[in-house]
């Protein structure tokens, strides 16, 4: 059997280059040395998918069983779990999101994910990515493929899908969750087609054999043997059907990355000097030769980047190449729980394990006793009953055995027959069962509340939520792998859509102003984006909670939430997505059309405001009115008393003056003319003053109620007229 690349060297054409032959047994190495490491796990995998499955006893098992005579059971409270947890995923599923972390990409940021959803919609990634995840619960490793196919679409058609765990080979020194710092991974896919597989990598070099890569198979310790080893190429004493039947081959997909010298040059068509170029080592030697052609210098530093490769593997190196991602391997991977000691990762039907063989073994004890020990019936000599031995079995104990002794052996003083002595069964036997199935239970962190297993009727539903609480808590590591694996797999669909679906295809985008169809074009320079996932699940069914959360503030907040806000809140509903559908059609519709109530209040609200305006109206002009009244009842009295001043001073012109003893003061002689001059003078200034207080200031006097009750004139100082 060829095993190596050096018998197969001489079919290659002449030329080949010799690297081609080191890379191909370096990376048969590193698969041989990271499958070596793992052939430990895959066995325990193996048995944990059997488990799962039901399968939980060996064949010694099954056989050792047979030959005691005893029942072969099994109990499978494993899948339950198992299916409780992967269930809890499939309630809670998230979404991706770009967010640009540049200001002004928003739309930007639309287009991208809704293209991601599309993405995902198109393959049925949630579906795929759902059985992943059951795989780590089960093994703790869970593997998915992100890649474009183009045998049915030649632009390109998504593809998100499972692979089998047992099918993949890791960098066994990788120890991050997830995965996340291992340098490369292998895919092994048995049972190909040798038509398919000459159209995967066609060559006119290659023969059959070249293809089927059986170094996989060959373990050093026999361990992990596939059945497929090559037997199919010595063929000559088989039939042609059954050669064409058994045609098939293995071959090996490596992905990995190197490190290889980058440059970080600034851009010298940048006047400002912001454009940073990260250029290879022969792009940077070019750009250099032109730059020193014109007399230029460039400013640049040296770093290093990953190269991520791509290579398939059969007897032989069968092509090499980029990988479809240049920034990630396009198998991700979601891990369980991490053995430190092995650096392996599992999952929780590890520790159902020893649990889940002993409640078998004791239900198969339990049954077993209960099978050899006698339920009831007689002991009873030949000739006990009067007749015959079979007419007193059938009337004495029509459904129990009599068992017939010899003669005497219940003599004596004991009567003729006794009865069967009926073995108790033992407690502890019932109890240690009981135990191993609780263990089931305990071992997982699964309670019977999370399961929907609890029998307690009495239990408040707070407690019930609780402990439902409790049971995710535990389980949120897994989780949170489930999280960054939808960060890392949304970065690797940022970079497929924006290398090789950004075409002009149509994309569909559902927002606030309805859905609609917009071309997918790339665009330049939108390069750096957050990938924001949902949170993960803190109760069974997120969306359950979150609706019981707004039932208790809907009915407070509810009445002052506009059309625009139940939209918003309709889809955290539990209901089903046609009924939110023509729920938020509706809502849309009565945004558009009049309200007859709300056509009402709004009228009534104006009335009131009408005939609020009227009274204040009305008010103001009966108050300006009294106060106009007012005004004219003081001006009236003015000149009242000013025509009763100028005519007493009328009556009293020419009469003497008195003096401060009371008598009249006799005149000393003069002009009467000039007395008077003088007499109109002083008339004059007195009118004069009249009119001056007339004019002057004044101010209403109100009562206690803000009525008008009086006019005075302004106290000095104060020139406000009121």
């Amino acid at each position: 059997m060829i095993t190596d690349r050096e018998d197969a060297g001489d079919r290659r054409e002449e030329g080949e280059a010799p690297d081609a032959e080191a890379l191909f047994a370096r990376l048969k190495g590193w698969f041989q040395q990271d499958f070596d490491r793992l052939t430990d796990w895959r066995k325990d995998a193996r048995e944990d998918f059997a488990f799962t499955a039901g399968d939980q006893l060996t064949e010694e098992d099954k056989a050792r069983l047979r030959e005691m005579n005893r029942p072969i059971i099994v109990m499978n409270r494993i899948e339950p779990v198992i299916d409780s947890v992967a269930g809890s995923e499939v309630a809670n599923r998230q979404e991706v999101q770009f967010i640009p972390r540049t200001q002004g990409d928003v739309a930007v940021n639309e287009v991208l994910t809704s293209a991601a959803k599309w993405f995902r919609d198109q393959c049925d990634a949630e579906d795929e990515e759902s059985d992943a995840f059951r795989d780590t619960v089960i093994c703790g490793m869970g593997w998915t493929e992100t890649r474009l196919d183009y045998e049915d679409d030649p632009d390109g058609a998504p593809v998100v899908e499972r692979v089998d765990p047992l099918e993949m080979v890791w960098d066994s020194s990788a120890k991050k969750r997830n995965l996340v710092d291992m340098r490369r991974v292998f895919h092994i896919r048995r049972d190909i087609p040798i038509e398919e597989a000459r159209a995967l990598c066609p060559g006119d070099e290659f023969e059959d054999a070249d293809y089927n890569a059986t170094w996989v198979d060959d373990a050093p310790d026999g361990r992990d043997q596939h059945h497929n080893d090559g037997r199919f190429y010595n063929k000559g004493d088989q039939g042609d059907g059954q050669e064409r039947a058994e045609k098939t081959v293995t071959m090996v997909r490596a992905q990995w990355w190197e490190r290889s010298p980058a440059y970080l040059v600034i851009d010298p068509t940048d006047p400002n000097g912001q454009n940073i170029l990260t250029l290879d080592k022969d792009d940077f030697e070019q750009l250099q030769a032109k730059a020193e052609a014109v007399g230029g210098r460039l400013r640049f530093t040296r770093s290093t980047r990953k190269a991520f490769k791509q290579a398939f593997l059969g007897r032989i190196m069968l092509e090499i190449g980029e990988a479809p991602c240049k920034d990630h391997f396009s198998f991700k991977c979601i891990t369980g729980k991490r053995d430190r000691n092995k650096n392996v990762w599992y999952g929780l039907v590890r520790g159902m394990k020893d649990p889940q063989r002993w409640a078998n073994r004791w239900m198969a004890q339990t049954m077993h006793i209960i099978n050899t020990s006698a339920k009831g019936g007689i002991a009873a000599e030949r000739g006990a009953f009067f007749e015959n031995d079979a007419d007193g079995e059938a009337s004495w104990a029509k459904q129990d055995a009599v068992t017939y002794l010899k003669q005497g052996a219940v003599s004596g003083q004991s009567p003729k027959f006794i009865a069967k002595p009926v073995s108790q069964f033992p407690q502890s036997s019932f109890e240690l069962m009981q135990f191993a199935i609780s263990s089931i239970r305990d071992t997982s962190g699964v309670n019977v509340e999370l399961l929907g297993l609890a029998s307690n009727s009495g239990q408040a539903a707070s407690l019930d939520r609780q402990r439902k609480q409790s049971a995710m808590t535990i389980l949120q590591s897994l989780f949170d792998s489930l999280r960054r694996y939808r960060k890392e797999q949304g970065r690797l669909l940022l970079y497929l859509i924006e290398n090789y679906l950004s075409d002009g295809r149509l994309i569909k985008i559902v927002g606030e102003e309805g859905a609609r169809y917009v071309p997918l074009i790339r665009q330049g320079g939108l390069n750096t984006y957050d990938v924001i996932v949902d949170e993960a699940p803190s109760s069974p069914n997120q969306k359950e909670a979150t609706w019981s959360l707004l039932q208790q503030l809907l009915p407070v907040i509810g009445k002052m939430l506009p059309p625009a806000t139940w939209l918003a809140l309709l889809k955290y509903s539990p209901l089903p997505s046609s009924a939110q559908d023509d729920i938020r059609k509706s809502l849309e519709q009565q945004q558009g059309q009049p309200d007859p109530a709300q056509q009402q209040r709004d009228a009534e609200l104006q009335m009131t405001q009408a005939k609020g305006q009227a009274e204040i109206a009305n008010h103001q002009a009966l108050t300006k009115a009294k106060i106009d009244g007012m005004h004219a009842e003081a001006q009236a009295k003015q000149q009242i008393e000013m025509r009763k001043a100028a005519a007493a001073s009328l009556s009293q012109f020419g009469a003497p003056q008195i003096g401060p003893d009371g008598q009249p003061i006799q005149p000393q002689g003069g002009d009467p003319g000039a007395v008077l001059i003088a007499f109109l003078q002083q008339f004059e200034q007195g009118m004069r003053d009249i009119a001056s207080a007339m004019a002057a200031p004044k101010q209403i006097i109100r009562d206690q109620n803000g009525e008008p009750i009086g006019v005075a004139p302004m106290p000095p100082g104060n020139a406000t007229v009121q």
